[in-house]
């Protein structure tokens, strides 16, 4: 549940265009046939409101929710564990805050995971960032080798089951999936997608996704 976001909904549930915001992204995923399976990492609390909200939607491949963890990582082990008896050659792990995801993004993801221990979406950087302590800024960091790192991000089953269960127990801290990955020495690969994939995380970015969302007729 996003504190910053604020509103009387949890973030997964926030009101987009008279949807709950993790409609966007399902609908997405069960377009796709070769998705198969999504469970959907929650906490405990909100799961039963989950599961009013979806209850007008049809759904092929949404198999329910699991608990989720205190923490993102946690949360994406908790939903990977839940997979561990069907065992899928691949897992795509998204965000539910990013309700702009495009098909054709998941389907560039898929084909550039080929050969790799991983591959998420991302975007070059375009604005100048600078490391800063405090109100200090310390100095300005080379863009040109940095990317926003989006999701979804892909990767073997077994070698993001592998390396969540290995960073959490020697207490590594990531901040996405593919950070676990590359911690475990994985070859991981980035590919262009949209920059209009953000992540909802300020009151302000419900109103640019709907607008987003209205000028691609796609409400």
């Amino acid at each position: 549940m996003g504190t910053r976001l604020g509103g009387a909904a949890p973030k997964p549930l926030t009101p987009i265009l008279g949807h709950p915001m993790i409609h966007y992204s399902l609908r997405v995923f069960e377009a796709i046939p070769e998705v198969s399976s999504i469970v959907v990492a929650i906490a405990e609390t909100v799961g039963p409101l989950l599961d009013r909200a979806l209850l007008p939607y049809p759904r092929r491949s949404y198999k329910g929710w699991v608990p989720g963890g205190p923490t993102r990582p946690e949360s994406a082990l908790a939903a990977l564990r839940a997979l561990e008896e069907e065992k899928p050659e691949v897992v795509l792990i998204h965000d539910a805050a990013r309700p702009l995801l495009a098909e054709e993004d998941v389907r560039a993801l898929l084909a550039a995971l080929r050969g790799h221990d991983g591959a998420f979406l991302g975007a070059p950087a375009v604005d100048t960032l600078w490391q800063v302590e405090g109100q200090r800024a310390e100095g300005a960091m080379d863009r040109s080798r940095l990317v926003r790192a989006y999701t979804p991000q892909a990767f073997p089953f077994a070698t993001v089951l592998e390396a969540y269960n290995r960073g959490l127990a020697t207490g590594f801290h990531g901040t996405d999936d593919a950070s676990f990955v590359r911690h475990c020495g994985g070859d991981v690969v980035w590919v262009r997608g949209y920059s209009w994939n953000i992540k909802v995380t300020y009151p302000e970015d419900v109103a640019l996704v709907e607008s987003i969302l209205e000028g691609k007729g796609c409400a």
